[in-house]
């Protein structure tokens, strides 16, 4: 099986936090469709005729779009790959973007899972990110969506945020909660270098939430969800039974997939390659018949550590005994003699064959993921 992701860089806005590649001019998406499908086609045996079981068209904001232009890609997709029947089709919607008419398109169009970007329903905190909704338009986008006969729906949140009160969250997680919501997606906000966020930052101009705030938010989240049913099986990733995203899921089991759209990344099990962040380039490239992508052929270490960082990620975590198999008995065991501090303190542990992350570890994931690294 393998995915395909679509990656659509236009946004009515720039939110204040956002690091992804996007423009805010719209006036070259019919050029960028054109470019796309010329890209599709260009690459389409890039996946040896494997049957794609996921496609997901991210940003960007994808919902802006038109519908002509959501049909011609998902007519392309099918004619050029192997989509089977029962796959599971994505698109990243803005609430503002879900009225009853873009949402009837999208059901036509061949959408079976929402992912719906909230982050907050505090006004002020809307209004800081610069998030292009009021959260009464989420609330009201998500409960039409559901009555369309959307049933997979994924919501985003975030915390962290400057100011974030432990009150405010639980109120954020608790409507939430009172939604017909079958997955959330739930980030702490990282102020990446080059953001407006960032900038603010250093200027004094907003102030990092303590470290313990946003751990006590992280735990309140866990025990609500779980509460209500949720299955926290990712970092940052909570589904009720059945519902996981099977994309990402794709993701961090090292699965194949097909990146199309500028800054759009591709992973065949060996070389990983990545189109240029330049909506321009990007298009020029396609008629030119020119590079606009780079690409490395991965090392048995680089694979190594890229399976020890999705892995871990997950709940499920790394399989010791795959690892064996694939890199030797001596990097099975160093892996677990570097894990056995972590071990010690509860942040980690070894169960069925495999080396998991607990929720508490999940807090020093990085500065973890990083002690477990071949020198």
């Amino acid at each position: 099986m393998a995915g395909i992701y679509i990656h659509v860089p236009f946004c009515r806005q720039a939110c204040r936090y956002c690091d992804f590649y996007f423009t805010v001019s719209l006036k070259y998406r019919d050029a960028y469709v054109d470019a796309l499908l010329r890209e599709m086609a260009d690459r389409s045996g890039e996946l040896n005729g494997e049957r794609v079981s996921t496609v997901y068209l991210g940003g960007g904001t994808p919902s802006v779009l038109t519908g002509a232009h959501l049909g011609e890609i998902m007519v392309r997709v099918q004619e050029l790959f192997h989509v089977d029947p029962e796959a599971e089709v994505t698109i990243e919607a803005n609430p503002d973007d879900l009225d009853d008419h873009r949402l009837d398109m999208l059901c036509r169009t061949g959408f079976n899972r929402l992912s719906i970007g909230v982050q907050s329903f505090q006004p002020h905190h809307l209004e800081l990110m610069r998030r292009s909704h009021r959260s009464e338009e989420a609330v009201d986008a998500i409960i039409r969506a559901a009555a369309k006969g959307f049933d997979n729906i994924n919501m985003d949140l975030m915390y962290g945020l400057p100011g974030l009160t432990s009150a405010e969250w639980e109120h954020n997680v608790r409507n939430t909660m009172d939604l017909p919501v079958q997955h959330i997606s739930a980030y702490h906000l990282t102020y990446e270098p080059g953001t407006v966020f960032d900038h603010w930052r250093r200027k004094g101009r907003i102030r990092e939430l303590p470290e313990e705030s946003g751990i006590a938010q992280y735990r309140m989240l866990r025990q609500t969800t779980a509460a209500h049913g949720f299955e926290h099986y990712e970092i940052s990733n909570f589904s009720l039974p059945g519902y996981r995203s099977a994309h990402n899921s794709s993701y961090w089991s090292g699965t194949p997939y097909a990146g199309f759209g500028p800054s759009a990344h591709s992973y065949n099990g060996t070389v990983r390659r990545w189109n240029i962040a330049s909506l321009q380039r990007y298009i020029e490239s396609t008629v030119s018949g020119g590079s606009a992508f780079e690409m490395e052929t991965l090392t048995a270490t680089d694979r190594f550590h890229d399976y020890l960082i999705t892995a871990l990620r997950t709940k499920e975590g790394a399989d010791l005994l795959w690892i064996r198999d694939q890199f030797g008995d001596a990097a099975a065991k160093l892996l677990r003699e570097k894990a056995a501090p972590y071990t010690g303190t509860g942040e980690m542990k070894t169960e069925g064959g495999r080396l998991k992350m607990t929720p508490e570890g999940w807090l020093r994931s990085d500065l973890i993921t990083q002690q477990l690294m071949l020198e």
